[in-house]
């Protein structure tokens, strides 16, 4: 009868949880930002060395720059659409005390970002490879 018991439990606790997984494919996952090309003028600028980052997951993106201990991560929410990609409500992340709404956008700059709400084309995306749109970059990421 316990034996009964606890696989009636078991059974209960399983099929309570709620598991949330994610179906952005390839997108998941940790992204360095190999160098960013400007379409006004066809100029490219190499950023390996920069040690930007940005991280997908569920609908969550975090852009973050490791070598500018000055400049704090950004939170964003992103939505995809097709092969476009919507960039939203930003907020500064900072881990001891609580979030802030982001309100000068100037700082996303930093990050190819350029306007808010965003609109990125996903021209290219596989499991080693993102290419990224928008009105004023080109920006090429490697899977880290």
């Amino acid at each position: 009868m316990r034996k009964i018991i606890y696989i009636i439990a078991s059974i209960i606790m399983i099929v309570s949880c709620d598991i949330r997984t994610s179906d952005n494919g390839d997108l998941d996952g940790y992204w360095q930002l190999r160098s960013v090309d400007t379409l006004a003028t066809g100029g490219s600028c190499d950023t390996r060395d920069s040690l930007l980052f940005w991280s997908f997951q569920v609908h969550l993106l975090h852009v973050r720059d490791n070598r500018n201990t000055d400049l704090y991560p950004i939170l964003m929410r992103f939505n995809i659409t097709g092969n476009q990609m919507t960039l939203t409500n930003p907020i500064i992340d900072l881990r001891d005390s609580s979030d802030l709404v982001l309100e000068d956008y100037e700082i996303l700059k930093h990050y190819g970002i350029h306007d808010m709400p965003e609109k990125m084309t996903i021209t290219t995306l596989n499991s080693s490879k993102m290419v990224l749109e928008n009105r004023v970059v080109r920006l090429n990421f490697r899977k880290y």
